[in-house]
């Protein structure tokens, strides 16, 4: 079954005796059926477009940042999250090889990149003086080691 308003085209489409699919478009495609498969057109043509939404999807998956929760909003922070930490993998990696520069792993970046977001912070909240003395010894334990230079630019 097909529904158009104006440049948006709705197709819904039933695959087995209990599963709808619903496929909102907004490429212009008019309302027609593949005559070899007796599928959409649309959904033929999302089919062969989607191979990069896949990759992304198992991208997030294989290596995600997200914690177990019942709360929704944490769950969509996380998912935005993994996407992010994806998209910035991405760019890294074309920086590094467009420089001829072997890019860290994931497994590295993501370790890189957490570090360096949150570093700031903890520093910031080590200052606190009412904190308490346990807190503090593992914030120290986590926070990378000044560098003796680190330490003389600084008195500088």
């Amino acid at each position: 079954m097909f529904c158009s308003d104006g440049c948006l085209t709705l197709a819904s489409y039933k695959t087995r005796l209990f599963e709808m699919v619903y496929l909102l478009s907004s490429c212009n495609e008019e309302a027609a059926i593949n005559p070899t498969t007796d599928k959409p057109e649309m959904i033929m043509f999302y089919n062969q477009t989607k191979g990069g939404v896949d990759t992304f999807d198992q991208m997030c998956s294989a290596m995600s940042c997200s914690r177990k929760t019942n709360r929704w909003p944490m769950v969509i922070f996380y998912r935005i999250l993994n996407m992010a930490i994806v998209k910035s993998y991405i760019i890294y990696c074309h920086n590094m090889l467009s420089k001829n520069e072997k890019p860290l792993n994931r497994r590295e970046f993501m370790k890189k990149l957490s570090t360096v977001l949150t570093t700031p912070w903890i520093t910031k909240r080590l200052e606190a003086p009412t904190l308490p003395r346990h807190v503090r010894s593992n914030i120290e334990l986590v926070l990378p080691k000044p560098t003796v230079q680190a330490s003389i630019d600084e008195e500088e």
